[in-house]
């Protein structure tokens, strides 16, 4: 298929699935949410976005070890460039494409960025998965679509830990000069295995500064689950949204939320009303980082040449 059509398709997907659930939902209810939510969840909601993800661009930064070239100032620049990516029809992975190309442009070291990048995907889906199993112990195991959800994720941990370690033992056996990169970068992190638990603490502590940050949102709108079911649900709907299916997973998590947090406690109204407001959290934040770290540096950088010209 052409990959115009499979991007289209993926807008269709997530305007399709948004659809279906305003028209499921009891009439009024959707309204009734939104009618309750106030400013303040919103600004909190937003600044956390922001600070989770300078740090998730600090954690990726920190995968490279001391020997990268990647300045701490382009690590954020790739990284909200890598966001905005994200809400383009190139979805989650094309987003970290777009973050890894945006850093190993004007690098010595793309071997490097290119590992690094995907050690630090596997390591954000293993934190959800850790978190998805908090929340499923505290509260006390009782959600079928939640237990399907967490193996979904352990399985596709196992997948990344299987293909790396497949992959580490045919770069370990290649004398191939263009795999020597890959073979030092991979050799960093097998060498300094600190490194990546530093990484999986920090992306626990991010993924979970969301997870409150978004039951902060739904209370505000009527959501009346446990902070427990939040810590289930939420990083288990992210893990669903690694479906190619829709934009940066919008509609995707939107549904995995309803069906897990509806036998929770969580009405389906108020659950789709915290899922859109939070999209519009995430669309807000991850375009206000790109413009502040790239667009605004780039003009003024524009403007001091102008102003140097005779």
């Amino acid at each position: 298929m052409n990959i115009r059509w499979r991007r289209a398709l993926r807008v269709v997907g997530s305007l399709g699935i948004l659809t279906v659930l305003v028209f499921a939902l009891p009439s009024g209810s959707l309204r009734a949410a939104f009618s309750q939510a106030s400013p303040m969840p919103l600004v909190v909601a937003f600044g956390v976005f922001l600070l989770c993800h300078l740090t998730a661009a600090l954690k990726w930064r920190m995968l490279m070890g001391r020997a990268g070239d990647l300045s701490m100032m382009r690590a954020f620049q790739a990284h909200f460039t890598g966001l905005v990516g994200n809400l383009t029809p190139l979805g989650m992975i094309g987003g970290d494409i777009v973050r890894a190309g945006v850093a190993i442009n004007g690098s010595s070291q793309p071997a490097t960025i290119m590992v690094t990048s995907v050690v630090d995907r596997i390591v954000d889906t293993g934190a959800l998965v850790v978190l998805t199993l908090v929340g499923f112990i505290w509260i006390g195991g009782h959600s079928a679509v939640g237990e399907t959800v967490l193996w979904g994720g352990v399985a596709l941990v196992l997948a990344g830990a299987a293909a790396g370690g497949a992959g580490l033992a045919v770069l370990k056996r290649s004398r191939h000069p263009k795999l020597a990169g890959f073979r030092d970068a991979s050799q960093v992190l097998v060498a300094h295995p600190g490194l990546v638990a530093r990484a999986l603490l920090l992306s626990i502590t991010v993924q979970g500064a969301l997870i409150l940050a978004n039951a902060y949102i739904g209370m505000s709108v009527g959501v009346e689950s446990s902070l427990g079911a939040w810590f289930l649900a939420w990083p288990a709907a992210k893990v669903a949204a690694y479906l190619p299916i829709g934009i940066a997973g919008i509609g995707v998590r939107e549904s995995a939320m309803i069906a897990l947090m509806r036998p929770l406690g969580g009405a389906a109204g108020p659950v789709l009303a915290s899922g859109l407001l939070w999209d519009a959290v995430l669309i807000v934040g991850a375009v206000s980082g790109w413009f502040l770290l790239c667009v605004v540096p780039a003009m003024r950088l524009g403007f001091l040449r102008r102003a140097q010209m005779p």
